[in-house]
């Protein structure tokens, strides 16, 4: 029987969906079609950031489709990221009321700190703006700024009404905990990379007891972005022999395997595509449920494989950051 359960309940605001798109990388001019294209298919939630640089074109679709009648903004859930720079405490209400603007929306489902480790602002004022400036020596220009000044500000926008959950994103189980004792408006949402091959159970298990949300990205692997992080194309869990034999069985596709493994799991799923086909197939996670047996063998692929390493901020000068999540 396949769960009905679509949403799941957060701290504070509203249920978060199970299921939303995922917005990174996608090319300018694709995205807003992409978010109308999710909007008709019945995606109630998507996902940006600063750093994503497609705000616009994402406000542009959630506008057009409401003055369609498609949606109301109550029945979509927007999440965005303070990335890099535009994490700076001082800029915290600027980058956000920017995000506001772009997004054509009074006011934001989720924020949050896209990074632990906070990156100079003193290029965030370009046109366009970099969000995460590199010095002349190829070294990314991080700076000791604690999260927690950041959180602080943050929590002022849930004050106001111009947030109404706050979360974090990329942070370890210590950093998590940290949080979750030092702020005042307890995190309602953890995102981080998770996938068969990168299980997260540590986190998750955090998670669950403090009664955060988790959120995928890459929860399919993120074929789209092999080449970008040096890997091969093929190497990927969408051609793991098991999940092929699942998908096989059930009449179902490897990436639908994959997302439903994360659902019923309870964690949520933000695949990201500009391709109507896709899209479409990604939501269809709900008229079918994965055996315990299957459950299992799933589990058994994790490998502790993370494929989003941010190496590219390794460098002599930043290796040793106190706030880097994990070991370059």
């Amino acid at each position: 029987m396949a769960a009905t359960k679509t949403a799941l309940p957060m701290l504070m605001g509203k249920p978060m969906p199970l299921v939303g798109l995922g917005t990174f990388l996608s090319k300018p001019g694709e995205v807003e079609k992409a978010v109308s294209v999710a909007i008709d298919v019945g995606y109630r939630h998507i996902d940006t950031a600063r750093g994503y640089m497609n705000e616009k074109e994402i406000g542009n679709a959630l506008d057009e489709s409401i003055k369609a009648g498609k949606v109301t903004r109550d029945e979509m859930f927007i999440t965005t990221k303070l990335t890099g720079g535009s994490a700076v405490p001082h800029r915290v209400r600027q980058q956000t009321e920017d995000s506001l603007k772009c997004l054509k929306t009074s006011y934001i489902d989720l924020l949050l700190i896209h990074f632990p480790v906070a990156i100079s602002d003193c290029r965030l004022d370009n046109n366009p703006p970099e969000y995460m400036p590199f010095d002349t020596d190829g070294a990314p220009m991080c700076i000791e700024t604690d999260f927690m000044d950041t959180y602080k500000e943050m929590e002022k926008l849930v004050d106001e009404g111009l947030v109404k959950a706050l979360g974090i994103s990329n942070f370890n189980v210590a950093q998590v905990r940290r949080v979750w004792d030092e702020s005042r408006i307890k995190p309602c949402n953890l995102q981080v990379e998770c996938h068969v091959w990168f299980q997260q159970n540590e986190l998750v298990e955090l998670c669950n007891e403090k009664g955060i949300t988790v959120s995928a990205y890459a929860p399919i692997g993120s074929p789209g972005s092999a080449a970008m992080r040096g890997r091969d194309a093929d190497d990927t869990p969408l051609k793991d022999p098991i999940v092929v034999k699942i998908a096989e069985r059930l009449s179902k596709t490897p990436a639908q395997v994959l997302l439903r493994y994360l659902v019923q799991r309870g964690v949520i799923v933000l695949p990201k595509s500009v391709t109507q086909s896709r899209i479409e197939s990604n939501f269809q996670l709900f008229d079918f449920s994965l055996s315990g047996a299957d459950m299992d063998n799933l589990k058994s692929l994790d490998r502790d494989l993370r494929l989003f390493d941010f190496k590219f901020i390794k460098h002599e000068k930043t290796i040793n950051h106190p706030l880097f999540p994990w070991p370059l």
